[in-house]
């Protein structure tokens, strides 16, 4: 009988909160779990684990459920969530903060920042840690103080036989490693998480806009790859172009007069709608960008590092797939800036291989009416197939079914030794997905 053996609240198709309990971020995702397991403690995210074992029935694993893909989520599977696990525990004495894996972002900036703590997350507010970590973790904060993974210390999984191992740097060290950048869904259910912490009071928020202005495009990815190689590590960004101009949106951590000086290059630019730079409170900052999030929306997105510099006549060509979109608003190109801290760390040393990548680039399409979705995913694939052609590898944060040889697009030279911890750690390849890390032949 379904449900029989499973603990915590237990959400079936007949469930009047069905409809809404298999919903996630992405509105343009449709799948229907045999159910979902609200997981209460620890207990019931190992019952479920044997449940699934028992029953022969395919599992996922959701935290937040912000995958592009929807991969934490599917049809006539068992959904393991972990979103009622959103404690968080923090420790004066030596920086450090425990955060249980359904914590949402927003939530644990406003904890942190009510002690003085920054925290390397990344901008929409309601993404869970797990999903956020366990890919790496990008955010206006990493050039200064690299990725999520990289502030880890330690973290607690549930396996396939229901125990739970700890992972840090001298306890399933193999484990840990490859939990900094490919642990989501792959080897277990990570429950909870062991972060540094580095004090912070008020940073530098910026926010800069091209409206109307197509010009500004091209100006604006010319100015982007000179200038970011050499960019002090303070200043992150995240940017963009669309069909009738383009934004960036920065933390820096220093005072504005500084920050106006090093973005000078962007604010040349001709043509600037909006230049808000302005020294606020951290936690203010965080909700002056994550307010530009929706709720949900349907979308399809992509993302591919960034290693070289782009030619003229390849910068055109982005322009030209620009000028192709199916809306003059809700399709863009968007860069997402890296170096800094990221590359104080080897590419081996972490799952996260692509530490010397200069930024990642994506394509991303939204869509509210149904009947339009194919024309923006037409869009995405045929923008992703030429920015394929000029980049080397994939933001597993950002999953896109069509990826060729996902596997090694994700994790480069990583790939081998993730395996092998596939191999050791989730032997009967009991957490399987769609571009999940296949067990080694």
């Amino acid at each position: 009988m379904l449900g029989k053996g499973l603990t915590g609240r237990v959400v079936v198709p007949s469930d009047s909160q069905y409809e809404q309990a298999r919903q996630g971020y992405n509105k343009a995702i449709n799948k229907y779990p045999a159910a979902i397991v609200y997981c209460l403690d620890y207990c019931d995210v190992a019952n479920a684990i044997l449940w699934s074992r028992e029953q022969g029935v395919e599992l996922r694993v959701r935290s937040g459920g912000h995958d592009y893909e929807g991969y934490s989520i599917g049809t006539c599977s068992l959904v393991i969530d972990t979103s009622p696990l959103n404690g968080i525990k923090i420790n004066l004495a030596d920086n450090t903060v425990n955060v249980q894996a359904g914590t949402r972002l927003l939530s644990l900036y406003e904890y942190l920042y009510k002690f003085g703590y920054t925290f390397p997350g990344g901008t929409c507010p309601t993404v869970a840690i797990s999903g956020l970590v366990l890919g790496g973790g990008i955010g206006l904060s990493t050039r200064y103080l690299g990725l999520t993974a990289d502030s880890l210390l330690e973290a607690n999984m549930i396996d396939f036989a229901g125990r739970r191992l700890t992972a840090n740097c001298c306890c399933n060290s193999e484990l840990f490693w490859a939990l900094k950048g490919a642990g989501g869904g792959n080897f277990g259910v990570v429950t909870d998480y062991k972060f540094k912490l580095k004090k912070v009071d008020g940073i530098t928020v910026i926010q800069l806009r091209w409206d109307d202005n197509r010009a500004a495009r091209n100006s604006f990815l010319q100015v982007w790859q000179g200038w970011l190689p050499h960019l002090d590590r303070r200043l992150s960004l995240f940017g963009g172009i669309y069909k009738e101009g383009a934004w960036v949106n920065a933390f820096f951590y220093g005072p504005p007069e500084e920050a106006r000086q090093i973005l000078q290059p962007l604010l040349n630019i001709p043509g600037l709608t909006l230049s808000n730079i302005a020294y606020v409170p951290f936690i203010e900052a965080v909700k002056i960008i994550g307010a530009m999030y929706p709720k949900r929306e349907a979308f399809q997105a992509a993302g591919r590092f960034v290693q070289r510099h782009f030619s003229q006549a390849e910068l055109e060509q982005i322009l030209g797939i620009m000028d192709k979109a199916p809306s003059d608003r809700n399709s863009s190109i968007r860069v997402y800036s890296l170096g800094g801290a990221v590359r104080d760390i080897g590419a081996a040393e972490t799952a996260f291989t692509y530490r010397q990548a200069n930024y990642i680039i994506a394509i991303a399409s939204a869509w509210e009416e149904t009947d339009a979705a194919e024309a923006h995913r037409e869009w995405v694939k045929a923008g992703f197939d030429y920015i394929y052609t000029i980049t080397r590898g994939s933001y597993i944060n950002f999953p896109y079914s069509q990826t060729p040889h996902y596997q090694q697009a994700y994790y480069g030279s990583n790939l081998r030794r993730l395996q092998c911890v596939k191999q050791t750690y989730d032997p009967y390849n009991l957490f399987r997905f769609p571009q999940s890390i296949e067990l080694p032949l």
